[in-house]
């Protein structure tokens, strides 16, 4: 699959930096299998990205914050609130949930979801769990889980900052104690004009597409936590934002307004042996189109809605049966309606019941993971899914794992039932895609050094593909396709020559097995080096992101050329509870894309234009 020479190149020149390496490395606890464990025991390949890491790359938005990450690629539409796919090894966005506080986020129609759209002064944490998690939290984990975790902040911090094409953002995050009540919160608001986000054919005359792309957003949540002594915990997560953005379209709709929220009470109670938790959420994703600028004498074209709401109710417990061994069981009920859409459909809505059970072994050297779960779609049948996870520790530092199991992708509404479409008719008898996947990997991981080696390959069949259909000249779904993601990831994080290190390669080979070809937009190829210094009062980080050449869209018949993009970010600590930021994205103004709008008449490329160099200057007030 790949050459010998050029993977022994990339452990060799991560490995000698390894020895060198003289910083203590914090050991990360994470929720993977839905309670806390330390990351090495989760037997996942999973990457996690903290606060305190988001301040110091001074990240404007979640996109960037993931093209950093080993085994992701994002690809961009345009600049802030445009669309943004994100590829976890080399799986389309739909074949990955999207949680917030365990709450799923996704447009259930297309699996799309508005990553631009999600604040990062929410953020406390973002987890990314990759490989086949179904088994534990159901449909669309197929290529992995990213769950995103809310702001937590201690004390209260007051962040303002500004930069290029007139960006101008506020946000403010704190928390409240008063005896058995914990109270966080958050503000914030961003504002750019952004800029033309595709590239036009100068033959053509100007439009309405000649313009810029602006975007705004305004964003608040509130997490309350209330002690019920020996009663448990209850816990209230609420998030909201809402905004708009301009994009390009040659026809109709020109612009989106979106409002989502998530919000959940949850209820636990722990003991030596017995833990429980329990909660119910309430989800909205909401994306209505519109005519930015209405036409003079002209009738405007109708708003379309593409509305997602949606609740659950989940029950799990965990007992711990002996020191070495946890049984955890769990059941579900998910509620999903699209009837505030304005598109049509013969059924608007369906249910999902789940159960599932799983057993965890830590014993001495080894260690088993063993999830089992059966997922009850109403109108697609039941999807039984399962996850086995072994490991070995061959030292205190050193954990080898090996990973196998299966995942499904539960096929929209629009699928099974559209109705009164011009381009689309249902299929009753659409099946739910299928993923299998297996992993084999080594952890390294020392008070100094992270070090970690996975070999990957997920595979996805009974694809679900719109086919032309020459009678009817619509589009029916049908499961026809099949796909294999395969390849190698290395990642690690040392300190070296008075420098903090944090790199990562990945190596893939993702393919389309029914027409035996290249996925389109995957890279082969993908490189991250994070270096990074810290002074008295000045931290510094240099971040690289290397991809290699692509094939677009089969539309397009052509190979997306490699770039290599750097971006450079700085905190001074002024005073004590004063710090001034900076962020400088695409250093050397690199003229790059990696995704395309259109062509021209003599087949010249018309891409999304990458947003060239910006620079942000801001403030962080603590107090």
């Amino acid at each position: 699959m790949f050459k010998k020479s050029a993977l022994t190149t990339a452990m060799l020149a991560v490995l000698p930096f390894s020895v060198l390496s003289a910083q203590d490395i914090e050991h990360i606890t994470i929720t993977a299998n839905k309670f806390e464990q330390a990351s090495v025991d989760t037997l996942t390949s999973v990457a996690v990205v903290e606060r305190a890491e988001i301040e110091r790359a001074n990240v404007r938005d979640v996109p960037t914050l993931l093209n950093n990450l080993a085994g992701i690629d994002v690809v961009r539409s345009g600049g802030y609130g445009q669309k943004a796919s994100v590829f976890v090894r080399g799986a389309a966005t739909k074949y990955t949930l999207v949680l917030v506080d365990g709450v799923r986020i996704s447009d259930a129609n297309s699996g799309d979801v508005s990553f631009t759209n999600i604040p990062v002064n929410s953020i406390e944490r973002i987890e990314v769990l990759k490989g086949a998690r179904a088994a534990i939290y159901g449909s669309d984990a197929v290529a992995g889980v990213i769950n995103i975790i809310t702001r937590e902040q201690k004390g209260h911090q007051l962040a303002l900052t500004s930069g290029s094409r007139n960006y101008g953002g506020a946000q403010l995050a704190g928390q409240f104690e008063a005896d058995k009540l914990t109270v966080n919160y958050h503000f914030g608001y961003e504002t750019t004009d952004g800029y033309d986000v595709t590239a036009k054919d100068p033959a053509q005359p100007r439009s309405k597409e000649h313009d810029r792309d602006a975007y705004d957003n305004t964003n608040m949540g509130v997490k309350l936590g209330y002690d019920l002594a020996q009663y448990g915990q209850l816990a209230l997560h609420a998030q909201r934002s809402e905004g708009e953005a301009d994009y390009d379209s040659a026809f109709g709709n020109d612009a989106y307004k979106f409002d989502n929220y998530t919000t959940k009470l949850a209820w636990q109670k722990q003991s030596d042996l017995l833990s429980q938790e329990a909660s119910v959420s309430l989800a909205q994703e909401e994306n209505t189109q519109f005519l930015s600028v209405l036409p003079a004498g002209g009738t405007p074209p109708p708003e379309d809605i593409y509305s997602t709401k949606r609740d659950e109710i989940e029950y799990r417990a965990r007992y711990k049966l002996m020191p070495s061994l946890q049984l955890m069981g769990g059941v579900s009920r998910l509620n999903e309606d699209l009837s505030s859409s304005s598109a049509q459909f013969s059924i608007a809505e369906r249910d999902n019941t789940a159960v599932f059970a799983a057993a965890f072994y830590d014993h001495a050297r080894w260690l088993l993971n063993a999830v089992v779960r059966s997922d009850d779609y109403e109108h697609h049948g039941r999807a039984n899914t399962y996850t086995t996870d072994l490991g070995f520790r061959a030292s205190d530092i050193v954990t080898f794992r090996v990973n196998h199991g299966t995942a499904f992708r539960a096929p929209s509404l629009t699928n099974a039932f559209v109705k009164d479409s011009p381009w689309y008719l249902p299929n009753s008898e659409i099946k739910p895609e299928e993923g299998t996947y297996n992993e084999v990997g080594v952890t390294v991981d020392t008070e100094n050094v992270r070090y970690d080696v996975a070999i990957f390959d997920n595979r996805i069949d009974n694809l679900i593909s719109n086919e032309f259909d020459a009678q009817t000249s619509k589009y029916i779904p049908a499961n026809v396709g099949r796909a294999q993601m395969k390849g190698i990831e290395l990642s690690a994080q040392f300190s070296a020559l008075g420098l903090e290190h944090a790199v990562n390669l990945t190596l893939m080979d993702a393919r389309d097995q029914e027409k035996r070809e290249d996925l389109p937009r995957r890279p082969g190829k993908a490189f991250n080096y994070v270096l990074s210094k810290q002074w008295d009062k000045l931290d510094v980080r240099l971040a690289m992101q290397y991809r290699d050449k692509r094939p677009s869209i089969s539309y397009f018949d052509t190979d997306l050329p490699s770039y290599t993009v750097f971006n450079l970010s700085a905190n001074y600590q002024l005073l004590e509870p004063i710090a001034l930021t900076m962020r400088v994205e695409n250093l050397t103004d690199k003229a790059y894309f990696n995704s395309v709008a259109s062509k021209t008449a003599d087949g010249t490329l018309l891409p999304y234009e990458p947003p060239g160099r910006q620079i942000y200057v801001g403030t962080r007030i603590t107090f």
